[in-house]
């Protein structure tokens, strides 16, 4: 400056200084001083500006950022309904009530209580110790009336949700101390590694870096800190199987009961118990091994998509028709925005549910049948009975059948009525097992759980002549009108006889064909098989469709056995020695042959329907369906078709079916006093298995005689001679039939005296 003060010893004289002098220019000053005010301003505008326009989406997007989460949309199973459309099998809704986990802790966590408090606290009151304690003493008290409140509701002693509480919070306790245990060994095995790296390794800015970076970024539960499992966060049931009553009361009055909600399950249940229960067969929950072997099945994805515990057939048509009862669960978007809140749906997958699946199956005929069986199986035969049907002929001893079945199907399309076996079991065991019911079913040697209708495979006994008359008609060794003397035994007297020579010593005369049927002559089939030999009793043994699977829709289904000198061998395997006497055996159903109740029941539908083997099915559309995996849409059953046996005639069916009508309503047919009814002409054939303990009882047939509808089998396992034992049940049955109008009455019967002629002019 020009008038700045001048320095005592100075001379005062400034015409010598040199550079430059910022007091000589007072206005150059200023301007440096504006710029260097005005830059930091002008990077805060442009930076403002920046954020507005440039950067002002990325940072808006924070806030209308979505997020997109997928929840399951539940699909019922298909029913079960018999001919008449009652239920047999169904899925019914269970309602349970559940609470928060932080309600259920006890004691209640300190941290969740304080939080609660402060938020019915203003700001200025929060810091008051004193509130915030009578505001947390006020949500205890609310928690502990809640449960009173859920007690008084339910109808139960608080003790009892007491109880309750503790197992969910034992589990949810457990849960937490494994994962923190798994972190912990993991973290441990992070910190052994990384001191290992440093220890190797120089110090470098950007591994330091790095591991800043990594430390901002790891997640909440990867920090020391006690970590919060999904668990503790969720709704736990505590009460189950509540009425719609409570469900209403409480979805009702949400300000009554916080923290509580209901949740919705369903359960297979079966109403009639064990009505046809090895028809029926049970659902349980798919485990993580069955779960495991469906995806290697499917390796592009379970077109039913299974989930550990969803309820999967494990026998009966619940297994064979799973894919046609199991419904597949739909999935549903749902679009969150940055508070949490769900601002768009959208379906992805629409649920598909279960169909149901109607059966053949008449309730009434059901119900009978399993009811006769049950009577007989309460039957002791007396001691020193003598059963016609047999060989030997021997008294028998007291006997109680262990086991019987009764199995009806319509002659042309297979359809069944009824497919009844003694002893059962309840369906409802098997969804809420009672240890006591379990361990007296398990006990029971008769073997309840077996299904005899595919899976008991016994020897037929002269039920099997029935067949070993087509053989010996069709290889033309017999005819059937030529006349056969039976002097009552084969060769010997002391082997291979018929009974009225093994009590009397004498035969049973001059016999045909249908007189061998009616009457069980043992010699005739004896001289028939070794006629004709045993390929050719072996070959029409498996047109009829014997040692064979029926095809049935139920699952597990055994063929039984049929010996024959021509079976295949397994590599290495010796064939063994067929001998006369197998063939002998053969014919009159004995031997090594083992047949199940359906492969009988559809031989004797054959004979009545003009020789053509129908596939047996539950389903009203026989076969089990599949889900096609491409569209997952389900294809129906498919309807198959009855098969013509080959090189049956018609005439071997008529002289077939006069033996068989004569059984019955010829007096000295073998069913003839058990059987035989005035209502309807019942066409069939008595046998009894012979075993090294108490026979089998076997009785097969169809109604009525002149028009076949219904063919039938009887089998009493154990039960001794057919006709004694059996032939009662096959006449009851039928008696049924007639009354629910299922079998015609038929006004003209052969009379037995017209019989009786007919028998002495052959």
């Amino acid at each position: 400056m020009l008038n700045r003060p001048v320095p005592f010893f100075g001379s005062g004289d400034d015409s010598g200084e040199t550079g430059w002098n910022a007091d000589r220019d007072p206005q150059f000053r200023l301007t440096l001083l504006w710029l260097f005010l005005a830059l930091p301003v002008l990077v805060v505008i442009g930076r403002v500006g920046q954020l507005q326009l440039d950067l002002q989406d990325d940072f808006a997007a924070a806030f209308s950022r979505t997020t997109e989460t997928f929840q399951e949309i539940p699909a019922r199973d298909g029913r079960i309904l018999a001919a008449d459309g009652s239920v047999l099998a169904g899925d019914v809704e269970r309602y349970d009530v559940a609470v928060h986990y932080r309600e259920i802790q006890d004691p209640p966590d300190n941290d969740w209580i304080a939080s609660k408090a402060r938020y019915r606290l203003s700001k200025a009151d929060r810091k008051d110790k004193v509130k915030l304690n009578e505001e947390k003493g006020k949500v205890i008290a609310e928690r502990e009336l809640l449960w009173q409140k859920l007690a008084d509701l339910a109808g139960r002693p608080l003790n009892d949700l007491l109880e309750s509480r503790k197992k969910q919070q034992t589990r949810v306790e457990r849960i937490k101390e494994s994962v923190q245990r798994r972190y912990r060994q993991r973290h441990q095995k992070t910190q052994s590694n990384d001191a290992l790296v440093e220890r190797t390794t120089e110090f470098s800015w950007n591994a330091f870096w790095e591991r800043i970076q990594q430390a901002i970024s790891e997640p909440p539960e990867q920090s020391d800190s006690l970590r919060v499992i999904e668990d503790e966060e969720n709704y736990h049931s505590v009460i189950a199987n509540i009425d719609a009553e409570m469900k209403a009361e409480i979805e009702g009055h949400p300000e009554r009961y916080p923290y509580t909600k209901i949740l919705t399950h369903s359960h297979r249940t079966y109403p009639k118990g064990e009505f046809a229960a090895h028809l029926i067969g049970f659902r349980k929950p798919l485990s993580e091994e069955q779960l495991q072997k469906r995806r290697e099945t499917y390796p592009d994805g379970d077109p039913l998509d299974y989930h550990v515990g969803d309820p999967s057939g494990v026998s009966g048509l619940e297994l064979s028709y799973d894919s046609h009862l199991k419904g597949v669960r739909g999935r549903q978007s749902l679009i969150k925005n940055w508070r949490d809140e769900i601002v768009d749906t959208r379906i992805v997958r629409p649920p598909q549910h279960g169909r149901d699946l109607v059966l053949t199956l008449d309730s009434e005929v059901q119900l009978r049948a399993e009811q006769l069986l049950d009577q007989a199986l309460t039957k002791v035969t007396l001691k020193g009975t003598v059963d016609p049907e047999t060989s030997h002929g021997r008294f028998r001893d007291p006997t109680c059948p262990q086991g019987g079945c009764l199995v009806a199907i319509d002659v042309h399309t297979g359809a069944i009525l009824a497919a009844a076996a003694a002893p059962r079991f309840d369906l409802n065991l098997m969804v809420s097992p009672d240890s006591d019911q379990w361990d007296d079913v398990m006990s029971d040697p008769r073997s309840p759980f077996l299904s005899r209708a595919t899976q008991m495979a016994l020897p037929p006994g002269s039920v099997f002549k029935v067949i070993s008359a087509v053989a010996s008609i069709e290889s033309g060794k017999m005819p059937p009108h030529e006349t056969f003397y039976c002097q009552g035994y084969l060769d010997s007297t002391d082997k291979h006889r018929c009974l009225p020579f093994r009590h009397y010593g004498v035969g049973h005369g001059e016999v045909t064909l249908a007189d061998a049927l009616c009457r069980s002559c043992n010699v005739y089939f004896y001289t028939a098989a070794r006629r004709m030999g045993p390929q050719t009793l072996v070959d029409w043994a498996r047109r009829f469709g014997i040692g064979q699977k029926t095809g049935v829709d139920l699952p597990s289904e055994s063929a039984g056995y049929l010996p024959a000198p021509d079976l295949p061998l397994a590599p290495g395997e010796r064939r063994p020695a067929w001998r006369p006497g197998d063939t002998l055996d053969l014919a009159i159903g004995q031997s090594k042959l083992m047949v199940t109740p359906l492969q009988i029941v559809r031989a004797m539908a054959a004979v009545a329907n003009g020789g053509n083997l129908v596939t047996p099915h539950l389903a009203a559309e026989s076969g089990p369906s599949l889900m096609d995996s491409s569209s997952s849409i389900r294809s129906s059953p498919s309807n198959l078709q009855p098969s013509s046996i080959e090189g049956l005639h018609e005439e071997t069916l008529d002289n077939i079916r006069e033996g068989l009508r004569m059984v019955v309503h010829h007096p000295r047919g073998t069913g003839y006093k058990t059987v035989r009814m005035k209502e309807v002409t019942i066409a069939g054939k008595t046998g009894t298995a012979e075993t090294n303990g108490i026979d089998h009882a076997w009785f097969a047939g169809y109604v009525p005689a002149e028009q076949p509808r219904i063919a039938f089998v009887v089998v009493l396992q154990n039960g001794g001679g057919g006709g004694a034992a059996a032939g009662p049940v096959a006449h009851e049955f039928v008696k049924k039939l007639v009354e629910l109008g299922l079998v015609t009455k038929v006004p003209n019967l052969v009379s037995e005296r017209d019989s009786t002629r007919h028998s002495q002019k052959r």
